[in-house]
């Protein structure tokens, strides 16, 4: 029982150590991608949202500045155009004061109306133009009506009220409400005041008002701002509102909490400040003019950087399904590899009861464990293997020596018949002649041939026995063939089966240069390779048909039966595969009406 548990405990650790040392490989090969590319995403995205936020509230700024600037451009211009223009003044103060307007007054503000009326028209955000001149009948003159009419409307009532009781100011800006009959929210507009003075008198003599549509210019302020939430706002130089987008109850009292931090910070630079509870970055512009205005950007911060938010919140989601997937596939892992090492311990435990094992291994191996049962297999089925074909090789052995047997003749019985044959051709013709020399050689044939064929002879011999054969051949079929040999004398020396090159020649002469038309050549040649010995047997004959090639590859890789045509081309590469195995076999290469290629390397350990 302490054993047991002690065993088990053993597995235990090592089922730990397996967990441990997968989940660390998976958190390096998935994190490591992430950390990388994460913070430096997160980093330049902070970087990127800062320079943007830096280019839209300068231009922001500045936009804002020229719109309001070409606002002051009317004021300016209407200023210029009555003080340069004593005429008009007269002409208007003369209508202003006369009791009935005459043909020559409603004359001459026809045509001041004209100059009024273009600029009327070519501003989109000029809703209304009031002059006025101090006068007794209570009359003011509307250029886009083209009239000067006794004041009626308490807005009207309202300008007059509000020049005489403007003090000092010569220039200011006030935002008007009105109510609406189709809208309950109202029309607000910017009304901006000019005293107007005549040449050379230091004491007012009427006022401009320019009404703008304060409506529209928040329309056109609305596309300037690139940021949800982002506050503006335009101050007078008595630092009040003229205008803010600002969403807060109390927009006065939001702003002046913030300005003495914001006016002690460099002009149109962006800096942090808190407001209402939120970082912001806050930026300020003030107009050269005298009566200039002050514009404000307040963004938030949460807005200016939501996309860096956003993509830290992915890049952590990220890294934690990075650690919950390493722990599912480490602990998936472990448990899989720790079963092939449950199987290795069983194989090699108890090797006969282990063929269970065998049927569930996959075909190629994805990690080591499976990579030392696959060859674990492959050794106990390659040992099987050897076994059968040990087995089948003396078989096979066996059986040539007995072909061997059945086809020997008594060499005694040959040899003498064959010598009476060459001393009987010599006495009638007195001399050697062409049959006797062919009887000699063909016994030299027979005498080679009917010793033990498994017999290893040097190539030198070998082909000593071809040479012999050959001149018998060459009787036969005179000038049909021309034999060329290639040798390198280095190899003479090795050993190798006998009549292993006869066959070959043979079935190049008989299938070769006898089909061919003309001569022939039949080159044998050996040769020394840095591993090897090579034998080759090469003809210009007739070739062999592609569908023939096809056929005799694919017989002679399998050993098997070939037709009677090349028997002996099968012989041959049965005896080179069972001598020295499937590596040495025959090698054919053939093109149809040129030339046919036989060869085969004798591995170095059968030199």
């Amino acid at each position: 029982m302490i054993r047991l548990r002690k065993t088990f405990k053993k597995q235990r650790s090592v089922r730990y150590k397996f967990f441990r040392k997968s989940l660390l490989t998976n958190c390096l090969l998935l994190l490591i991608p992430i950390m990388m590319i994460g913070p430096y995403s997160v980093v330049q995205s902070s970087r990127d949202n800062t320079a943007a936020i830096e280019k839209s509230t300068y231009q922001t700024l500045h936009q804002l500045e020229k719109t309001m600037d070409l606002l002051y451009s009317h004021i300016d211009n209407a200023n210029i155009f009555f003080s340069s223009n004593p005429r008009v003044t007269i002409q208007l103060k003369k209508a202003f004061n006369e009791k009935s307007l005459s043909l020559d007054s409603l004359k001459n503000i026809e045509n001041l109306s004209l100059y009024f009326q273009n600029l009327i028209f070519t501003d989109p955000y000029i809703e209304n133009i009031y002059v006025y001149y101090d006068n007794a009948n209570e009359r003011i003159y509307l250029p886009q009506k083209g009239a000067i009419q006794t004041i009626s409307s308490p807005e009207e009532q309202g300008f007059i009220e509000t020049y005489k009781n403007s003090g000092g100011r010569d220039f200011w800006m006030e935002v008007h409400r009105k109510q609406t009959t189709y809208s309950a929210a109202g029309q607000n507009s910017l009304m901006i005041y000019q005293r107007l003075y005549t040449r050379s008198a230091s004491i007012p003599a009427g006022l401009i008002v320019f009404e703008y549509d304060l409506n529209k210019l928040d329309q056109y302020f609305q596309t300037l701002l690139q940021y949800d939430r982002q506050t503006i706002y335009l101050m007078d130089s008595g630092n009040n509102i003229i205008y803010t987008n600002s969403h807060s109850a109390n927009p006065v009292g939001e702003l002046n909490s913030i300005f003495p931090d914001l006016t002690a910070k460099e002009e149109q630079h962006l800096f942090d400040i808190q407001a209402n509870g939120m970082s912001h970055k806050a930026a300020y512009l003030k107009s050269p003019r005298i009566n200039g205005l002050t514009y404000i950007t307040l963004t938030p911060s949460s807005e200016i950087y939501k996309t860096t938010r956003n993509l830290s919140g992915t890049y952590m989601l990220l890294t934690f399904s990075a650690i919950l997937l390493s722990f599912i596939l480490a602990f998936y892992k472990t448990n899989r590899e720790y079963r092939y090492l449950n199987s290795i311990i069983d194989i090699f435990s108890n090797p006969d009861a282990s063929k269970q094992h065998f049927d569930h291994m996959p075909q190629n191996a994805s990690n080591p464990f499976e990579y030392i049962m696959l060859n674990i297999i492959r050794l106990f089925l390659e040992q099987k293997y050897l076994k059968v074909q040990a087995s089948e090789r003396d078989y096979k052995m066996q059986i040539l020596k007995l072909q061997a047997l059945q086809h020997q003749i008594n060499p005694h019985f040959l040899h003498n018949t064959l010598n009476t044959i060459y001393w009987e051709a010599i006495r009638l013709t007195s001399s050697e002649n062409p049959c006797s020399t062919m009887v000699s050689s063909l016994s030299s044939v027979m005498r080679y041939s009917l010793s033990d064929p498994q017999e290893n002879v040097k190539i030198k011999e070998e082909i000593g026995y071809l040479k012999t054969y050959l001149d018998i051949m060459k009787t036969r079929y005179a000038d049909k063939f021309e034999i060329r040999y290639r040798m390198d004398d280095s190899c003479t020396i090795y050993p190798i089966k006998k009549m292993i090159l006869q066959p070959i020649v043979e079935n190049a002469i008989y299938h070769g240069v006898k089909e061919k038309e003309g001569k022939g050549i039949i080159c044998v040649g050996v040769r020394r390779l840095r591993k090897s010995i090579l034998f080759y047997i090469l003809d210009d004959g007739v070739g062999i048909t592609p569908e023939k090639f096809l056929e005799l590859q694919e017989q002679l890789r399998r050993n098997s039966a070939v037709s009677s045509a090349h028997i002996g081309l099968a012989n041959t590469n049965l005896r080179l595969t069972l001598a020295y195995g499937a590596a040495s076999g025959l090698h054919i290469k053939s093109v149809r009406g040129k030339y046919t290629l036989v060869y085969f390397m004798v591995p170095p350990a059968f030199q």
